[in-house]
């Protein structure tokens, strides 16, 4: 159900953006760094992450997110950080959890 909310809700730009900015810190400069070297929006961005994930992932792939949000205080956004950290790696575009 988590990773079905991080789909549904996260692939919207600005919710996106809101997300980012919430967990902040280094993860939220990495993301606006990228983006500013993309020429796109840090919403825009991390949106497109998932929205790559969720047409590309395998079933493993949900599996491993669901397990390793499960037990997390804040799974959502732990969710949306794993699922949009490969995106900050020139060629990243796989989950690696």
């Amino acid at each position: 159900m988590v990773i079905q909310d991080i789909m549904n809700s996260c692939s919207n730009e600005k919710v996106a953006e809101a997300a980012v900015a919430s967990i902040g810190g280094v993860f939220a400069r990495r993301v606006r760094e990228t983006a500013r070297r993309r020429g796109v929006r840090p919403g825009a961005l991390a949106a497109s992450a998932v929205l790559r994930f969720r047409s590309s992932a395998r079933s493993t792939e949900f599996e491993a997110l669901q397990n390793a949000v499960a037990g997390d205080d804040l799974p959502l956004l732990r969710g949306f950080a794993l699922i949009v950290e490969p995106a900050l790696v020139d060629g990243g575009d796989r989950l690696d959890v």
